[in-house]
């Protein structure tokens, strides 16, 4: 009989002990839940950039009655009137959304732009910055004329004119910084679109 008894009390012992410990499996459970779905809804938006075509005034202003765009007339404006308002579109048509400051401590996307005999520098943290200068170490070195660019902005598809010109040369991207600063940032995506080529992290 004394046997019996402290059988008994451990047996409970056991499913007292089993019952806490999934009370606080199951609590943390819940406090982990709370903080994604409060982290997910309270975090801070990837770079969404939302802006008009800069040449759209310049189509309009060398469209006829008939529709027609004089193509030309509309490449020689943009070439005098290129400003900024081109290169952040460009930027933005390349999917610099998908560029961010780096996870592992390199800083923010740095890109300078050599459009012509202009230097542009980006930079992509919170947002997009840009300015007429180069910027020291950037990540990615673009080249093209101020035609390739204007003639990209009129395209019906920017990405796609930009990766025939990578392919035919009038584009020339320089990668600068090491392979795993770049998939750091995001580069990954946006070269391999650019160039057909994948970026190899080892």
């Amino acid at each position: 009989m004394v046997n019996e008894n402290v059988l008994v009390k451990d047996k409970h012992r056991k499913k007292k002990k089993f019952s806490k410990w999934l009370l606080i499996v199951i609590i943390i459970g819940v406090i982990l839940a709370a903080v994604f779905f409060i982290g997910f809804f309270l975090r801070e938006p990837v770079n969404q950039i939302t802006i008009e075509n800069p040449l759209k005034n310049i189509v309009f202003s060398n469209t006829n009655e008939a529709g027609e765009v004089n193509k030309e007339a509309a490449i020689e404006q943009g070439i005098t009137e290129f400003n900024k308002d081109y290169i952040i579109y460009l930027l933005a048509s390349l999917g610099t959304n998908n560029l961010h400051k780096s996870y592992a401590g390199h800083g923010p996307a740095k890109i300078n732009l050599i459009i012509d005999d202009e230097t542009w520098n980006a930079q992509i943290n919170k947002g997009l910055s840009v300015n007429p200068q180069a910027i020291q170490d950037p990540d990615l070195i673009i080249k093209m004329s101020k035609q390739t660019a204007v003639e990209a902005l009129l395209s019906s598809n920017i990405q796609g004119y930009l990766k025939s010109s990578v392919g035919n040369g009038n584009t020339k991207l320089e990668l600068v910084a090491g392979k795993i600063e770049l998939a750091s940032k995001g580069y990954l995506s946006m070269y391999s679109q650019l160039t057909g080529e994948e970026i190899q992290v080892e």
